[in-house]
């Protein structure tokens, strides 16, 4: 954390990158550094390969997210919420737009491709920049409690999931206490829905499949049953959790095609650490939450997959 320090504070530019497919951590986290970079008087582009979903457009300066990345050079790199470069998009190259790259997350499996690797096991970035802001005496403003208040509760699942300690608790009251609206912005994430992704939920459900044993659940989303209802990425968020909730389900599935691959997002209640299933198919995340994007057909990547499942659950 020290070096991060001296290498922000020495910086005169930066770009701030998260992972794509953005959710709530990454955009806040962003948003929030962005904010801070601001008070520290430095040159700052925030740069996110896919756009800002639309329940995220409520942060504040959330337009200023760019989804393409000008300006030269830049001093420092800080790439948040991402376990590998790749995260960031195939085509960035983190080398060759700044200096120095520092590396702030909390994903267990992060190959520290940093210069300077802030990784913790930690509920959110989110709660790490609440740290490290504090030792750089960063105000917390309305605007920064926002931001990491609303990365906290969606990546802890509205504090349900695991790493979610008495410390994440500490650092959320002190963001309410800093100006956060927690009942505003709740009410943004959880209960404001589009109407594409209410169909889609149902459409998801109508397709899904499970084993004898109700262990495993899926389903699958062809890309055309996704363009027939004007669904997009940002529309499945939460979808898996529903599978999850299912009593006697241990690992949920969701299958989603897109136009050169296939994206695969894993969920588990206690048995089972589908990071590991993951790694095995190229991917990575969390115990309980991972994802991986594979090539080939819907019905090659499902048959792949689920051999790996099954090697875990009989």
């Amino acid at each position: 954390m020290q070096k991060a320090i001296k290498a922000i504070k020495s910086a005169k530019s930066a770009i701030i990158l998260t992972h794509t497919d953005p959710d709530g951590d990454a955009i806040g986290s962003m948003i929030a550094m962005y904010l801070a970079m601001r008070q520290l008087g430095k040159k700052t582009l925030m740069y996110s390969r896919d756009p800002v979903p639309e329940i995220y457009e409520f942060l504040p300066e959330s337009g200023k997210v760019k989804s393409s990345i000008k300006g030269g050079k830049y001093d420092i790199a800080i790439a948040l919420d991402c376990g590998d470069e790749k995260r960031s998009g195939k085509d960035v190259n983190l080398g060759a737009l700044a200096k120095l790259v520092i590396n702030i997350d909390h994903h267990p499996d992060n190959n520290r491709f940093g210069d300077i690797n802030l990784v913790e096991k930690i509920s959110s970035v989110s709660e790490t920049l609440f740290k490290l802001f504090r030792k750089m005496d960063i105000r917390i403003t309305k605007n920064i409690a926002t931001c990491l208040y609303a990365g906290i509760m969606t990546d802890t699942g509205n504090f349900r999931y695991d790493y979610t300690t008495a410390d994440t608790f500490a650092v959320a009251e002190a963001l309410t206490r800093a100006g956060a609206n927690i009942s505003r912005i709740a009410m943004a994430v959880y209960e404001t829905k589009t109407l594409s992704s209410i169909r889609v939920l149902g459409a998801a459900m109508y397709r899904l499949e499970t084993t004898k044993s109700g262990k495993v659940a899926w389903t699958v989303l062809p890309k055309q049953l996704m363009d027939s209802l004007g669904a997009k990425s940002e529309d499945l968020t939460g979808l898996v959790d529903y599978i999850r909730s299912i009593k006697g389900v241990e690992v949920a599935i969701l299958f989603r095609e897109e136009e050169d691959c296939v994206k695969v997002n894993f969920r588990s209640k206690f048995a089972v650490n589908v990071s590991n299933i993951a790694k095995e198919l190229g991917g990575g995340g969390h115990i309980r939450a991972s994802g991986a994007i594979m090539q080939g057909s819907l019905d090659e990547v499902k048959e792949k997959v689920l051999n790996e499942v099954f090697k875990v659950i009989k």
